[in-house]
């Protein structure tokens, strides 16, 4: 984040707003959680304003960041003690209910942020609170970033007209180059995103090398059941991941390499409606079960630890995928997570663009992995598992 503040000229000062500006499932998020962390890490209270998700979310995906960082133990203490995250979700965010919460938040906890991140906005809100949102910054004497989500090539007005800065991320092959707006100007930068969430310098732009990833830093995690999980922990193991697969008491697991049993409180953080499920997976679930319950639970663990999601199934005209494990899709995509569906009906990797599902290829390119898929794996797709480890570590 020093590279990326000496980019945009100078701290930003109290009062001042940074617009982190990208098209959906770009990076946004990291961009910030790293904004938060280096606060944080030099003493100072934020706090993380998510618009779109949970607490337990915005939590993990400091986790994901703080764990590729390798930040120290006695330095997280500290990020948990300088961090509040208040979550908008499902509630609708208005600049005026977060005034009011930050003013709850410095007479009841004594808690006043030296910096407010608020995630999560949709372009015409981002849009219309601009002005509302500079005026609370000038109001707290804190600087405030926040996100927008980029439609098309060209800088909103409202952006350029203000007296914001703002950074803007675009992908760019396997990389996210950054751009900086000061003054209504746009300069170029030397930095990118990587598929593991950190920030690099590289010599110039466009002109970086293939991220190298150490596979016994890379946290793979699985369920162990038989079929797709069973392959993939048994490849975890064979290339030296960190292999952790989520059980539950009745749970059949055919890999038990890694297990950790969820709590009835862990599984109670994942839990979801099965009629939501029924009409997002259009299929009908059961809402007396209890093992399909568990199961969906134990995927809201395994997909919101990660930063990159691979399943094996078979993607259906409505672009959701077949069974189960289709719920661990449908939180990938909700949560833009970097999703690849390996479709054993076509024979071929797919990747989730954020519109629609589109022919590529893949590696093992970040820190926290999620696989899963179907118990029916056949040969072929046994093979496209191998192949996709193969290529990414030998």
């Amino acid at each position: 984040m020093a590279a990326l503040t000496e980019a945009l000229g100078e701290e930003l000062l109290s009062g001042q707003v940074a617009v982190v500006l990208a098209p959906p499932g770009v990076g946004k998020t990291a961009v910030l959680v790293h904004a938060a962390l280096a606060a944080m890490l030099e003493g100072r209270r934020v706090l993380h304003v998510a618009v779109s998700d949970s607490v337990e979310h915005v939590c993990a995906q400091y986790d994901q960041v703080i764990s590729a960082l390798e930040v120290p133990a006695a330095e997280r203490v500290g990020i948990e003690r300088h961090r509040m995250i208040h979550s908008y979700l499902d509630k609708g965010f208005v600049v005026e209910q977060l005034r009011h919460h930050l003013k709850i938040l410095s007479e009841v906890a004594q808690f006043s942020p030296e910096l407010v991140v608020v995630d999560g906005l949709d372009d015409e809100t981002a849009r219309t609170s601009i002005a509302d949102l500079e005026s609370l910054a000038g109001e707290l004497g804190a600087p405030l970033w926040m996100s927008m989500r980029l439609i098309g090539d060209g800088i909103p007005d409202e952006v350029r007209r203000s007296g914001t800065v703002g950074v803007r991320l675009t992908p760019d092959g396997g990389v996210v180059k950054l751009s900086v707006l000061r003054k209504g100007e746009e300069t170029d930068i030397e930095l990118v995103l990587t598929a593991n969430a950190a920030l690099i310098s590289a010599h110039r732009a466009g002109a970086v090398d293939p991220v190298q990833i150490d596979p016994s830093k890379v946290q793979f995690y699985s369920g162990g059941a038989r079929g797709s999980e069973a392959c993939f922990g048994a490849l975890a193991a064979k290339y030296g991941l960190i292999e952790q697969n989520f059980s539950f008491p009745g749970h059949r697991q055919e890999r038990v390499d890694g297990r950790y049993e969820l709590s009835p409180r862990e599984l109670a953080a994942g839990d979801v409606s099965l009629v939501y499920v029924s009409r997002r997976l259009n299929r009908t679930y059961s809402t007396e079960g209890t093992l399909i319950r568990k199961v969906l639970q134990t995927l809201w663990h395994m997909v919101s630890r990660s930063q990159k999601v691979l399943v094996v199934g078979a993607i259906q005209e409505d672009g959701t995928v077949v069974g189960g494990t289709g719920w661990s899709v449908e939180l990938a995509r909700m949560w833009n997570k970097d999703l690849w569906v390996y479709d054993q009906v076509q024979r071929g990797w797919f990747h989730w663009d954020g519109h629609r599902w589109q022919a590529g290829e893949t590696t093992l390119d970040s820190l926290h992995i999620c696989g899963t898929g179907t118990r029916y794996l056949e040969p072929h797709g046994v093979e496209a598992l191998e192949q996709l480890f193969a290529r990414s570590f030998e």
